[in-house]
């Protein structure tokens, strides 16, 4: 029967496998939650570049073109 020796110098590869899995694991989460900071504070600055343009918080836009064509006269003898 072979006993395991304490002090052996081929050590097994699976742990070392585990760790590294562990880490690349961990990395590319970090990096998920990261790119999720990143986007709320993108957000977060879009939003205050709106507000100080004069658009209220979770408003929609509209279009101004659209009611200008409205008031336009269109028809027969308007020349457009």
């Amino acid at each position: 029967m072979k006993l395991p020796l304490p002090f052996r110098r081929d050590r097994p590869i699976i742990p070392s496998a585990n760790a590294q899995d562990h880490a690349e694991r961990l990395i590319a989460e970090s990096l998920r939650m990261l790119g999720q900071v990143c986007s709320k504070v993108a957000d977060a600055i879009e939003a205050q570049r709106l507000e100080r343009q004069g658009y209220a918080h979770n408003s929609y836009l509209r279009r101004l073109d659209d009611e200008e064509d409205a008031k336009k006269p269109s028809g027969p003898g308007t020349g457009g």
